[in-house]
């Protein structure tokens, strides 16, 4: 079982996620406004991955009309959150 995520955990995870899938470097900062596309180069085939990392990730299913919408950090970890409650998880 999952322990219960606050949400700053969620963003730590989501964050680290985004890392790995993009390979984005340690010494690159990663905060609640950064855009995925246009502050961390995140190209089309990388996004494709990190959705898919996420989903495994998480255990959620990721829409995929919703991906136009999720710009930001902060979009990914709310629409996770959200995902999360849904499902019957802790967020």
């Amino acid at each position: 079982m999952t322990p219960t995520l606050t949400a700053p955990k969620l963003f730590d995870e989501v964050v680290d996620v985004i890392r790995k899938a993009a390979k984005i470097p340690a010494r690159v900062p990663i905060g609640p406004e950064t855009r995925l596309v246009e502050d961390l180069a995140i190209d089309s085939l990388d996004l494709v991955g990190l959705i898919l990392q996420l989903q495994d990730e998480f255990d959620v299913v990721i829409e995929e009309d919703d991906v136009p919408n999720l710009c930001r950090v902060a979009d990914l970890a709310a629409y996770l959150a959200d995902r999360r409650e849904s499902n019957g998880q802790p967020a």
